[in-house]
C-alpha cells in the first residue's frame, strides 16, 4: 500500500497528465493553423512540441516506477519527485497559456 508521499506523487502525476493534455490540445489547434502563424510562432510551436515529448516521457517513466510494486520509494525520493512534478506542472501550464494566446 502506498504511503502518503507516494499518493501525493500519484496525484501530481494525474495533474501533470491533465496539464499535458491541455498543452497537447493547444498544440494540435495551432498545428491546424500553422500556415497562418509567423516564423517566431512556428519556432515556439516546434520547441513546445519537443518539451511536450520530454515531459510526457518523464510522466510515463515515473508512473511505471510507481506502478512496479517491487521497488520501495523512499520518503525522501517521493518528496523530491513531488517537488519536481510541481515545477514541471507549472512550466507546462505556463507554456500552454502562452501558446493559447496565439490560438
Amino acid at each position: 500500500m502506498p504511503n502518503s508521499e507516494e499518493k501525493q506523487v500519484e496525484q501530481l502525476l494525474i495533474n501533470e497528465n491533465q496539464a499535458l493534455n491541455f498543452l497537447r490540445t493547444v498544440l494540435d489547434d495551432l498545428l491546424l493553423r500553422k500556415d497562418e502563424l509567423s516564423h517566431n510562432s512556428l519556432t515556439r510551436l516546434i520547441e513546445a512540441q519537443e518539451k511536450y515529448k520530454k515531459h510526457k516521457a518523464v510522466l510515463v517513466n515515473v508512473g511505471k516506477l510507481l506502478g512496479e510494486q517491487q521497488y520501495f520509494i523512499s520518503s525522501r525520493l517521493s518528496k523530491s519527485l513531488a517537488n519536481n512534478l510541481r515545477k514541471r506542472i507549472s512550466i507546462i501550464i505556463e507554456k500552454a497559456i502562452e501558446l493559447d494566446k496565439e490560438r
